[in-house]
Protein backbone atom coordinates (compact mmCIF):
# COMPACT_ATOMS: atom_id res chain seq x y z
CA UNK A 1 0.00 0.00 0.00
CA UNK A 2 2.81 2.39 0.93
CA UNK A 3 4.58 1.60 -2.36
CA UNK A 4 1.44 2.46 -4.30
CA UNK A 5 1.13 5.76 -2.44
CA UNK A 6 4.78 6.57 -3.11
CA UNK A 7 4.39 5.80 -6.81
CA UNK A 8 1.28 7.94 -6.95
CA UNK A 9 3.08 10.82 -5.22
CA UNK A 10 6.06 10.48 -7.57
CA UNK A 11 3.71 10.50 -10.58
CA UNK A 12 1.97 13.65 -9.30
CA UNK A 13 5.33 15.31 -8.60
CA UNK A 14 6.66 14.50 -12.08
CA UNK A 15 3.50 15.76 -13.77
CA UNK A 16 3.65 19.03 -11.83
CA UNK A 17 7.37 19.37 -12.57
CA UNK A 18 6.70 18.86 -16.29
CA UNK A 19 3.91 21.46 -16.21
CA UNK A 20 6.22 23.93 -14.46
CA UNK A 21 8.95 23.33 -17.03
CA UNK A 22 6.49 23.89 -19.88
CA UNK A 23 5.33 27.15 -18.29
CA UNK A 24 8.96 28.31 -17.96
CA UNK A 25 9.73 27.37 -21.58
CA UNK A 26 6.60 29.19 -22.79
CA UNK A 27 7.55 32.27 -20.74
CA UNK A 28 11.09 32.24 -22.19
CA UNK A 29 9.72 31.93 -25.72
CA UNK A 30 7.34 34.85 -25.22
CA UNK A 31 10.01 37.05 -23.64
CA UNK A 32 12.60 36.22 -26.34
CA UNK A 33 10.25 35.89 -29.27
CA UNK A 34 12.49 37.68 -31.78
CA UNK A 35 15.49 35.48 -30.93
CA UNK A 36 13.31 32.37 -31.15
CA UNK A 37 12.05 33.40 -34.59
CA UNK A 38 15.65 33.96 -35.79
CA UNK A 39 16.57 30.50 -34.54
CA UNK A 40 13.44 29.01 -36.11
CA UNK A 41 14.23 30.60 -39.49
CA UNK A 42 17.79 29.28 -39.34
CA UNK A 43 16.47 25.84 -38.44
CA UNK A 44 13.95 25.82 -41.30
CA UNK A 45 16.67 27.04 -43.68
CA UNK A 46 18.67 23.93 -42.82
CA UNK A 47 15.61 21.74 -43.50
CA UNK A 48 14.77 23.30 -46.89
CA UNK A 49 17.07 20.97 -48.93
CA UNK A 50 15.45 17.96 -47.22
CA UNK A 51 12.00 19.33 -48.03
CA UNK A 52 12.96 19.80 -51.69
CA UNK A 53 14.37 16.28 -51.69
CA UNK A 54 11.10 14.93 -50.31
CA UNK A 55 9.07 16.79 -52.96
CA UNK A 56 11.30 15.52 -55.80
CA UNK A 57 11.13 11.97 -54.40
CA UNK A 58 7.34 12.17 -54.08
CA UNK A 59 6.98 13.26 -57.71
CA UNK A 60 9.52 10.77 -59.07
CA UNK A 61 8.07 7.93 -56.98
CA UNK A 62 5.02 7.88 -59.27
CA UNK A 63 6.87 6.75 -62.46
CA UNK A 64 9.40 4.85 -60.34
CA UNK A 65 6.71 2.67 -58.74
CA UNK A 66 5.10 2.02 -62.13
CA UNK A 67 8.45 0.93 -63.60
CA UNK A 68 9.16 -1.23 -60.53
CA UNK A 69 5.83 -3.06 -60.95
CA UNK A 70 6.63 -3.65 -64.62
CA UNK A 71 10.08 -5.07 -63.74
CA UNK A 72 8.56 -7.33 -61.09
CA UNK A 73 6.15 -8.77 -63.65
CA UNK A 74 8.81 -9.27 -66.32
CA UNK A 75 11.78 -10.42 -64.25
CA UNK A 76 12.57 -13.03 -61.63
CA UNK A 77 15.39 -13.78 -59.21
CA UNK A 78 18.13 -11.09 -59.01
CA UNK A 79 16.23 -8.71 -61.30
CA UNK A 80 13.15 -8.85 -59.10
CA UNK A 81 15.20 -8.29 -55.93
CA UNK A 82 16.89 -5.22 -57.41
CA UNK A 83 13.84 -3.86 -59.23
CA UNK A 84 13.54 -0.87 -56.89
CA UNK A 85 17.16 0.19 -57.31
CA UNK A 86 17.04 -0.30 -61.09
CA UNK A 87 13.83 1.72 -61.42
CA UNK A 88 15.25 4.53 -59.24
CA UNK A 89 18.41 4.63 -61.37
CA UNK A 90 16.49 4.75 -64.68
CA UNK A 91 13.95 7.37 -63.55
CA UNK A 92 16.59 9.58 -61.92
CA UNK A 93 18.81 9.36 -65.02
CA UNK A 94 15.85 10.49 -67.16
CA UNK A 95 15.07 13.26 -64.66
CA UNK A 96 18.65 14.57 -64.75
CA UNK A 97 18.66 14.37 -68.57
CA UNK A 98 15.44 16.41 -68.73
CA UNK A 99 16.82 19.02 -66.29
CA UNK A 100 20.05 19.31 -68.31
CA UNK A 101 18.04 19.66 -71.54
CA UNK A 102 15.89 22.40 -70.00
CA UNK A 103 18.89 24.29 -68.63
CA UNK A 104 20.96 24.04 -71.83
CA UNK A 105 18.26 24.38 -74.50
CA UNK A 106 14.88 25.58 -73.26
CA UNK A 107 15.95 28.32 -70.82
CA UNK A 108 18.41 30.01 -73.24
CA UNK A 109 15.67 29.97 -75.89
CA UNK A 110 13.18 31.52 -73.46
CA UNK A 111 15.73 34.13 -72.41
CA UNK A 112 16.43 34.97 -76.06
CA UNK A 113 12.69 35.28 -76.79
CA UNK A 114 12.11 37.56 -73.79
CA UNK A 115 15.06 39.79 -74.67
CA UNK A 116 13.96 39.95 -78.32
CA UNK A 117 10.41 40.87 -77.30
CA UNK A 118 11.66 43.64 -75.00
CA UNK A 119 14.05 45.04 -77.59
CA UNK A 120 11.28 45.16 -80.24
CA UNK A 121 8.60 46.27 -77.82
CA UNK A 122 8.35 49.83 -79.19
CA UNK A 123 7.54 48.50 -82.65
CA UNK A 124 4.97 46.05 -81.33
CA UNK A 125 3.36 48.73 -79.17
CA UNK A 126 3.06 51.21 -82.04
CA UNK A 127 1.62 48.53 -84.33
CA UNK A 128 -0.96 47.62 -81.69
CA UNK A 129 -1.97 51.26 -81.14
CA UNK A 130 -2.27 51.80 -84.92
CA UNK A 131 -4.45 48.71 -85.25
CA UNK A 132 -6.67 49.87 -82.37
CA UNK A 133 -7.05 53.33 -83.94
CA UNK A 134 -8.41 51.75 -87.10
CA UNK A 135 -11.15 50.01 -85.15
CA UNK A 136 -14.62 51.68 -85.14
CA UNK A 137 -14.40 52.56 -81.45
CA UNK A 138 -15.65 56.15 -81.69
CA UNK A 139 -18.99 54.99 -83.08
CA UNK A 140 -19.38 52.72 -80.06
CA UNK A 141 -18.18 55.40 -77.63
CA UNK A 142 -15.27 53.27 -76.42
CA UNK A 143 -12.29 55.29 -77.59
CA UNK A 144 -11.89 57.49 -74.47
CA UNK A 145 -12.46 54.56 -72.14
CA UNK A 146 -9.83 52.49 -73.97
CA UNK A 147 -7.29 55.33 -73.83
CA UNK A 148 -7.73 55.53 -70.08
CA UNK A 149 -7.43 51.76 -69.70
CA UNK A 150 -4.23 51.26 -71.76
CA UNK A 151 -1.10 52.23 -69.77
CA UNK A 152 1.46 54.45 -71.55
CA UNK A 153 4.31 52.94 -73.51
CA UNK A 154 6.94 53.75 -70.89
CA UNK A 155 4.92 51.93 -68.20
CA UNK A 156 4.77 48.76 -70.32
CA UNK A 157 8.46 49.04 -71.10
CA UNK A 158 9.44 49.45 -67.45
CA UNK A 159 7.19 46.57 -66.44
CA UNK A 160 8.74 44.23 -69.02
CA UNK A 161 12.27 45.23 -68.09
CA UNK A 162 11.35 44.74 -64.43
CA UNK A 163 10.10 41.22 -65.11
CA UNK A 164 12.63 39.26 -63.63
CA UNK A 165 15.33 38.24 -66.04
CA UNK A 166 17.56 38.81 -63.03
CA UNK A 167 14.93 37.42 -60.66
CA UNK A 168 14.18 34.44 -62.91
CA UNK A 169 17.85 33.58 -63.27
CA UNK A 170 18.36 34.13 -59.56
CA UNK A 171 15.50 31.78 -58.72
CA UNK A 172 16.86 29.28 -61.21
CA UNK A 173 20.25 29.41 -59.52
CA UNK A 174 18.61 28.85 -56.14
CA UNK A 175 16.56 25.90 -57.37
CA UNK A 176 19.34 24.18 -59.29
CA UNK A 177 21.93 24.73 -56.60
CA UNK A 178 24.27 26.97 -58.59
CA UNK A 179 27.05 29.12 -57.03
CA UNK A 180 26.56 29.39 -53.26
CA UNK A 181 23.73 26.83 -53.23
CA UNK A 182 25.73 23.93 -54.65
CA UNK A 183 25.92 22.18 -51.29
CA UNK A 184 22.17 22.52 -50.70
CA UNK A 185 21.50 21.20 -54.19
CA UNK A 186 23.76 18.21 -53.52
CA UNK A 187 21.91 17.47 -50.25
CA UNK A 188 18.59 17.76 -52.10
CA UNK A 189 19.65 15.23 -54.75
CA UNK A 190 21.10 12.75 -52.24
CA UNK A 191 18.04 13.09 -49.97
CA UNK A 192 15.62 12.51 -52.84
CA UNK A 193 17.54 9.36 -53.91
CA UNK A 194 17.45 7.94 -50.37
CA UNK A 195 13.76 8.79 -50.04
CA UNK A 196 13.08 6.94 -53.30
CA UNK A 197 15.10 3.89 -52.26
CA UNK A 198 13.55 3.74 -48.78
CA UNK A 199 9.92 4.40 -49.73
CA UNK A 200 8.73 0.87 -48.91
CA UNK A 201 10.65 0.83 -45.61
CA UNK A 202 9.24 4.25 -44.66
CA UNK A 203 5.67 3.06 -45.34
CA UNK A 204 6.31 -0.12 -43.33
CA UNK A 205 7.63 1.81 -40.31
CA UNK A 206 4.71 4.26 -40.43
CA UNK A 207 2.29 1.31 -40.52
CA UNK A 208 4.03 -0.21 -37.48
CA UNK A 209 3.69 3.04 -35.52
CA UNK A 210 0.02 3.34 -36.44
CA UNK A 211 -0.64 -0.28 -35.42
CA UNK A 212 1.26 0.22 -32.17
CA UNK A 213 -0.29 3.43 -30.86
CA UNK A 214 -3.81 3.60 -32.33
CA UNK A 215 -6.81 1.43 -31.70
CA UNK A 216 -8.46 -0.45 -34.55
CA UNK A 217 -11.19 2.07 -35.37
CA UNK A 218 -8.88 5.11 -35.39
CA UNK A 219 -6.23 3.11 -37.26
CA UNK A 220 -8.64 2.24 -40.07
CA UNK A 221 -9.74 5.88 -40.31
CA UNK A 222 -6.14 7.17 -40.41
CA UNK A 223 -5.07 4.65 -43.06
CA UNK A 224 -8.17 5.29 -45.18
CA UNK A 225 -7.78 9.05 -45.23
CA UNK A 226 -4.02 8.75 -45.67
CA UNK A 227 -4.60 6.70 -48.82
CA UNK A 228 -7.24 9.16 -50.04
CA UNK A 229 -4.91 12.15 -49.51
CA UNK A 230 -1.97 10.41 -51.19
CA UNK A 231 -4.03 9.18 -54.17
CA UNK A 232 -5.71 12.57 -54.63
CA UNK A 233 -2.47 14.56 -54.73
CA UNK A 234 -0.62 11.93 -56.78
CA UNK A 235 -3.31 11.61 -59.43
CA UNK A 236 -3.93 15.36 -59.66
CA UNK A 237 -0.21 16.19 -60.01
CA UNK A 238 0.37 13.53 -62.68
CA UNK A 239 -2.75 14.41 -64.66
CA UNK A 240 -2.17 18.16 -64.47
CA UNK A 241 1.48 17.89 -65.54
CA UNK A 242 0.60 15.55 -68.43
CA UNK A 243 -2.23 17.82 -69.51
CA UNK A 244 0.06 20.87 -69.42
CA UNK A 245 2.72 19.01 -71.43
CA UNK A 246 0.18 17.96 -74.07
CA UNK A 247 -1.21 21.50 -74.23
CA UNK A 248 2.32 22.90 -74.57
CA UNK A 249 3.11 20.64 -77.55
CA UNK A 250 -0.23 21.29 -79.30
CA UNK A 251 -0.20 25.07 -78.86
CA UNK A 252 3.49 25.35 -79.83
CA UNK A 253 2.69 23.59 -83.12
CA UNK A 254 -0.36 25.83 -83.64
CA UNK A 255 1.57 29.04 -82.97
CA UNK A 256 4.37 27.88 -85.28
CA UNK A 257 1.83 27.31 -88.07
CA UNK A 258 0.41 30.80 -87.42
CA UNK A 259 3.91 32.20 -87.91
CA UNK A 260 4.60 33.49 -84.39
CA UNK A 261 8.31 33.99 -83.71
CA UNK A 262 7.70 33.23 -80.03
CA UNK A 263 5.78 29.98 -80.55
CA UNK A 264 7.73 27.86 -78.07
CA UNK A 265 7.86 30.55 -75.38
CA UNK A 266 4.09 31.13 -75.68
CA UNK A 267 3.40 27.38 -75.55
CA UNK A 268 5.46 27.05 -72.37
CA UNK A 269 3.77 30.12 -70.90
CA UNK A 270 0.34 28.62 -71.58
CA UNK A 271 1.38 25.25 -70.12
CA UNK A 272 2.64 26.89 -66.90
CA UNK A 273 -0.56 28.91 -66.55
CA UNK A 274 -2.62 25.78 -67.20
CA UNK A 275 -1.28 24.21 -63.98
CA UNK A 276 -3.66 26.53 -62.11
CA UNK A 277 -7.15 25.09 -62.79
CA UNK A 278 -9.80 27.26 -64.50
CA UNK A 279 -8.26 30.72 -64.01
CA UNK A 280 -4.78 29.81 -65.26
CA UNK A 281 -5.84 28.72 -68.73
CA UNK A 282 -8.17 31.72 -69.11
CA UNK A 283 -5.60 34.38 -68.17
CA UNK A 284 -2.85 32.53 -70.04
CA UNK A 285 -4.93 32.43 -73.24
CA UNK A 286 -5.75 36.15 -72.95
CA UNK A 287 -2.06 36.99 -72.51
CA UNK A 288 -1.04 34.81 -75.46
CA UNK A 289 -3.67 36.39 -77.75
CA UNK A 290 -2.52 39.90 -76.77
CA UNK A 291 1.14 39.05 -77.47
CA UNK A 292 0.35 37.45 -80.83
CA UNK A 293 -1.85 40.41 -81.77
CA UNK A 294 0.96 42.83 -80.95
CA UNK A 295 3.72 40.84 -82.67
CA UNK A 296 1.90 39.33 -85.67
CA UNK A 297 -1.11 41.59 -86.21
CA UNK A 298 -4.74 41.80 -85.13
CA UNK A 299 -5.93 39.30 -87.74
CA UNK A 300 -3.43 36.67 -86.61
CA UNK A 301 -4.40 37.40 -83.01
CA UNK A 302 -8.08 36.82 -83.82
CA UNK A 303 -7.23 33.52 -85.52
CA UNK A 304 -5.10 32.56 -82.52
CA UNK A 305 -8.04 33.31 -80.22
CA UNK A 306 -10.31 30.99 -82.22
CA UNK A 307 -7.64 28.28 -82.32
CA UNK A 308 -7.04 28.57 -78.56
CA UNK A 309 -10.77 28.48 -77.85
CA UNK A 310 -11.09 25.26 -79.86
CA UNK A 311 -7.99 23.76 -78.24
CA UNK A 312 -9.20 24.62 -74.73
CA UNK A 313 -12.59 23.01 -75.48
CA UNK A 314 -10.90 19.83 -76.70
CA UNK A 315 -8.61 19.86 -73.67
CA UNK A 316 -11.42 20.43 -71.18
CA UNK A 317 -13.91 17.97 -72.70
CA UNK A 318 -11.67 15.22 -74.09
CA UNK A 319 -8.09 15.23 -72.77
CA UNK A 320 -8.68 16.09 -69.09
CA UNK A 321 -11.62 13.65 -68.63
CA UNK A 322 -9.50 10.90 -70.21
CA UNK A 323 -6.62 11.64 -67.81
CA UNK A 324 -8.55 12.26 -64.58
CA UNK A 325 -11.68 10.17 -65.18
CA UNK A 326 -14.30 10.76 -62.47
CA UNK A 327 -11.78 11.14 -59.63
CA UNK A 328 -12.24 14.92 -59.38
CA UNK A 329 -15.86 15.28 -60.42
CA UNK A 330 -16.31 18.56 -58.55
CA UNK A 331 -18.79 21.27 -59.39
CA UNK A 332 -17.33 24.43 -60.98
CA UNK A 333 -18.59 26.48 -58.03
CA UNK A 334 -16.59 24.36 -55.56
CA UNK A 335 -13.46 24.62 -57.72
CA UNK A 336 -13.75 28.40 -58.08
CA UNK A 337 -14.33 28.85 -54.33
CA UNK A 338 -11.43 26.49 -53.55
CA UNK A 339 -9.03 28.29 -55.90
CA UNK A 340 -10.04 31.70 -54.52
CA UNK A 341 -9.64 30.64 -50.88
CA UNK A 342 -6.44 28.71 -51.63
CA UNK A 343 -4.93 31.73 -53.39
CA UNK A 344 -5.82 33.99 -50.46
CA UNK A 345 -4.25 31.58 -47.94
CA UNK A 346 -1.19 30.21 -49.76
CA UNK A 347 -0.78 32.24 -52.96
CA UNK A 348 0.10 30.39 -56.17
CA UNK A 349 0.64 27.06 -54.41
CA UNK A 350 -2.79 27.35 -52.80
CA UNK A 351 -4.37 27.88 -56.21
CA UNK A 352 -2.45 24.98 -57.78
CA UNK A 353 -3.34 22.49 -55.01
CA UNK A 354 -6.90 23.73 -54.45
CA UNK A 355 -8.60 20.95 -56.45
CA UNK A 356 -7.18 17.94 -54.53
CA UNK A 357 -7.69 19.74 -51.21
CA UNK A 358 -11.35 20.48 -52.07
CA UNK A 359 -11.78 16.86 -53.19
CA UNK A 360 -10.39 15.59 -49.86
CA UNK A 361 -12.62 17.97 -47.86
CA UNK A 362 -15.61 16.82 -49.92
CA UNK A 363 -14.87 13.17 -49.08
CA UNK A 364 -14.49 13.99 -45.38
CA UNK A 365 -17.72 16.03 -45.37
CA UNK A 366 -19.55 13.21 -47.16
CA UNK A 367 -18.34 10.69 -44.55
CA UNK A 368 -19.38 12.95 -41.66
CA UNK A 369 -22.84 13.43 -43.20
CA UNK A 370 -23.16 9.65 -43.75
CA UNK A 371 -22.25 8.95 -40.10
CA UNK A 372 -24.76 11.55 -38.91
CA UNK A 373 -27.49 10.13 -41.16
CA UNK A 374 -26.79 6.65 -39.80
CA UNK A 375 -27.16 7.88 -36.21
CA UNK A 376 -30.41 9.67 -37.07
CA UNK A 377 -31.81 6.54 -38.75
CA UNK A 378 -30.81 4.40 -35.77
CA UNK A 379 -32.43 6.88 -33.37
CA UNK A 380 -35.63 6.93 -35.44
CA UNK A 381 -35.66 3.12 -35.64
CA UNK A 382 -35.18 2.91 -31.86
CA UNK A 383 -38.04 5.36 -31.26
CA UNK A 384 -40.35 3.36 -33.56
CA UNK A 385 -39.41 0.13 -31.79
CA UNK A 386 -40.17 1.62 -28.37
CA UNK A 387 -43.53 2.89 -29.67
CA UNK A 388 -44.36 -0.51 -31.13
CA UNK A 389 -43.46 -2.27 -27.86
CA UNK A 390 -45.58 0.04 -25.69
CA UNK A 391 -48.60 0.16 -28.02
CA UNK A 392 -50.18 -3.21 -26.92
CA UNK A 393 -49.85 -2.26 -23.25
CA UNK A 394 -51.73 0.97 -23.85
CA UNK A 395 -54.55 -0.86 -25.69
CA UNK A 396 -54.83 -3.54 -22.95
CA UNK A 397 -55.17 -0.87 -20.29
CA UNK A 398 -58.02 0.68 -22.24
CA UNK A 399 -59.78 -2.69 -22.58
CA UNK A 400 -59.63 -3.17 -18.84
Amino acid sequence: MENLLKKKQIRIFLSRLLLAMLVIVFYKIVMNFSDVMIWFKSFTKVLIPFFYGFVIAYLLNIPCSALERRLNRLGSGPLKKRSRGISVFIIYALFIAIVVLIVNKVIPLLQKSILDFISNFNTYYNNAITAIEHLPLEKLGLSEMLENMIPPQTAWKNMLEGIGLKEVLGSLNAVLGVTSHIFSGFITIVTSIYFLLETHNFKFQMRRLVDLYLNEKIRETVLRYGNIINDSFKKFIVCQLLDSLILCVITTIEFTILGSRYAMALGIMLAVCNIIPYFGSIFGSIGVVIIISCTSGINTGAIAALVLLTTQQIDGNVIQPKLMGTSFSLSPALIVIGITVGGAIAGIWGMVLAVPVVHILKVIAGDLIAVREKKVREACAGALKITADTAPEVSSDRNE
